[in-house]
């Protein structure tokens, strides 16, 4: 039980994340002026695409049953916040 608990948790930052990122695409998102680079605008918007369409497997899969099916979330979720964040340390402006 307080496994499905954390996860719903999870997702739930999951989408706050997704959402966050959606909604700054086109202005400032942490120190990064997105609207004048269309490769940072671009990394946002999939970034939050791929957060959105992990919350929804999460969802799927927590109402499964299966708890070890729950790493399945944590991996692509994890992996997608990686390649995120290597993306944007690798921002030249």
């Amino acid at each position: 039980m307080i496994i499905k608990i954390v996860m719903i948790v999870f997702i739930f930052l999951l989408l706050l994340t997704a959402w966050y990122m959606w909604h700054r695409r086109n202005g400032h998102f942490l120190i990064f002026d997105v609207g004048g680079d269309p490769r940072m605008a671009n990394v946002l918007k999939w970034t939050s695409i791929a957060l959105l369409v992990e919350s929804v497997i999460g969802i799927i899969i927590l109402f499964m049953g299966n708890k070890y099916l729950n790493l399945i979330t944590l991996f692509l979720a994890s992996l997608t916040i990686l390649v995120f964040g290597l993306l944007i340390t690798n921002n030249k402006e």
